[in-house]
């Protein structure tokens, strides 16, 4: 039995193609997760799932923690889009610092190209995050109930 950290969290806001460029609904739910408690480095793999346009799909990625703000890609597979790949950093104390403690702004990629934005924002309390986020869990449950 390996004991790690969770990390559950859900971030919303818009996603837009170049091809296309009105801003539509853009939401992940993600669980990232590592035995590396201690080491806020190391990245963290998630499993979650990604609303575009309110239609949810499975995806994947990494969450690493640095101490100016994390970073998160995450890829998934969209039936009419192909395979989108988002990725950006929260910076902390750019563009006010509430605002970057929650907002983070995302570069789209299908392969290997750079095809549009997203920005997206924790909309939940920040005082509960490490009460409503954060758990210690056996590797074995730390992706349970996990649905695209």
């Amino acid at each position: 039995m390996t004991m790690g950290l969770l990390i559950k969290e859900t971030m919303s806001g818009w996603l837009s193609l170049d091809e296309a460029p009105a801003r539509r609904p853009f939401r992940f739910s993600i669980q990232a997760f590592t035995p590396r408690i201690f080491s806020l480095s190391t990245p963290r793999f998630f499993r979650g799932r990604v609303e575009l346009d309110g239609e949810p799909y499975a995806c994947e990625g990494e969450l690493t923690l640095h101490l100016g703000g994390p970073h998160y890609w995450l890829r998934f597979e969209h039936p009419e889009l192909g395979t989108l790949r988002a990725e950006g950093r929260k910076r902390y104390g750019h563009g006010g610092w509430i605002q970057s403690l929650v907002t983070c702004p995302l570069t789209v990629f299908r392969d290997g190209r750079e095809v549009g934005r997203a920005s997206v924002a924790y909309r939940d309390s920040m005082l509960l995050f490490p009460f409503k986020a954060l758990r210690l869990v056996d590797e074995q449950r730390a992706y349970r109930g996990i649905t695209p």
